[in-house]
């Protein structure tokens, strides 16, 4: 049949059988009129999971933490407070104002090295409570620093632990245009501006001091285990009863090769957790302190290189098993320092990197920047013996060995420009001060 044919049979065609082309106009739906679905009404996690890895196979751990932390509904940290003795863990700064009140110092001391330091951005990643900044405040406040001296920003993903920190140093506090690239801002009661934003990108770049307490710990990491047949890695699947279980990918996945690289495989090491994001805001907080100034400090619980298998969970301050009830449980794993300085440090054709120093123990870190006088000031204007006591236990917990004094660890990243300076005046905290 020629093509003449073919148009004439065609065309003859019932109308139900001819394609008829149509457009209509769809409004947009006003991105400040969305809610979120009320409580109880979406899915549970455990069902969002399940359906996934039926559609779409076995889960990666970093895929499986990053839904179990954010989900918009049901994320760990997007529904509840979780910090705290009536929560699942405590942090270093919920335990003692001093802890806050050392790393003011600290901040400050170090940045006599570079200049006034005025204006200053101050970056918490995660800020938890607000308790840290609201204890790095007080300081500032009592050494002169006024609000037109500085701004906070604060990078945080959950409006929950966002509204807390509001109400911990805000005095006024408002959702802003989504055009900006802060979703929230507020007002302490001195005048500080403070803004939030959902991604370190956003912040600006200018001088600034860049805290990341326990926040590490939390970023999605791959888990990878060495066969006979090479690197593999450890994904999430269903088992016969649609419960989640573990089980190991037959062939390299894509973040074996990309993320398994010298020197990360050194060694005789047969279990690795790589966190890809870590490693790029590990190197975004250098390139920001190499070409815009200032200083940026890690504290977290890690190693540096010897562990390879530290994935858990805890809920209401005991381990527990992260492939069970997900979203009600914190999903975390030690951070690999060793890893940390390889994203930050210099790499061949890099531009922007930091000297890194560390990481030390807490104890260490403490310690050498004398805060042991610190607490003597706070004991001696107590106002009982009870509240003396207090101060002394809560101080020992952050110091001792056996508790949060080895396990939790310290690492700064500097300008590369302040090399000779810094081995002139080394910095406090990371070396013995002399008599």
């Amino acid at each position: 049949m020629n093509s003449r044919n073919l148009f004439r049979v065609i065309n003859k065609l019932p109308f139900h059988f001819q394609r008829r082309y149509g457009y209509k106009v769809v409004k947009r739906p006003d991105p400040n009129t969305l809610k979120m679905p009320v409580p109880g009404t979406a899915p549970k996690l455990m069902e969002i999971i399940r359906e996934k890895i039926k559609l779409n196979g076995p889960l990666t751990v970093a895929e499986y933490m990053h839904i179990v932390a954010t989900n918009p509904t049901e994320g760990y940290y997007m529904k509840k407070e979780v910090i705290g003795e009536m929560g699942d863990f405590i942090t270093s700064p919920e335990i003692s104002q001093l802890f806050g009140e050392m790393v003011a110092i600290w901040f400050f001391s170090e940045t006599q090295k570079m200049g006034p330091g005025k204006p200053l951005q101050i970056v918490e990643l995660g800020p938890g409570k607000g308790t840290l900044m609201f204890d790095i405040l007080r300081v500032l406040h009592r050494i002169g620093y006024k609000a037109q001296d500085l701004s906070l920003h604060l990078v945080e993903i959950s409006e929950t632990m966002q509204n807390i920190q509001a109400s911990r140093l805000c005095i006024s506090h408002r959702a802003t245009d989504l055009k900006l690239p802060y979703n929230y801002e507020g007002e302490t009661a001195s005048g500080i501006k403070v803004y939030w934003y959902n991604d370190l990108k956003k912040v600006p770049n200018n001088f600034s001091w860049y805290i990341a307490h326990e926040f590490f710990d939390v970023l999605p990491v791959h888990k990878f285990e060495k066969t006979v047949n090479g690197w593999r890695e450890i994904l999430i699947d269903l088992d016969s009863a649609d419960k989640l279980r573990y089980r190991i990918s037959a062939e390299e996945t894509k973040s074996v090769k990309t993320l398994i690289r010298p020197p990360l495989d050194a060694g005789d090491r047969t279990e690795l957790e790589i966190s890809a994001r870590s490693l790029g805001i590990a190197r975004q907080l250098a390139q920001r302190v190499d070409e815009y100034g200032g200083i940026a400090l890690i504290a977290d619980y890690g190693h540096e290189g010897e562990k390879g298998d530290t994935f858990r969970a805890f809920h209401k301050h005991k381990v527990v098993d992260p492939l069970e009830t997900p979203g009600a449980n914190d999903l975390t794993a030690d951070v690999d320092f060793t890893q940390l300085r390889i994203a930050a440090a210099k790499s061949p054709g890099a531009e922007n990197y930091a000297i890194v120093l560390g990481p030390v123990k807490q104890k260490d870190f403490l310690e050498r920047s004398q805060a042991e006088i610190r607490l003597q000031v706070l004991t001696d204007n107590a106002k009982s013996e009870e509240d003396k006591e207090m101060l002394k236990s809560a101080y020992k917990m952050l110091v001792d060995p056996a508790k949060m004094g080895e396990r939790f660890k310290f690492m700064a990243f500097f300008p590369s420009s302040m090399e000779q300076i810094l081995e002139k005046y080394p910095p406090l905290g990371f070396s013995t001060p002399k008599p």
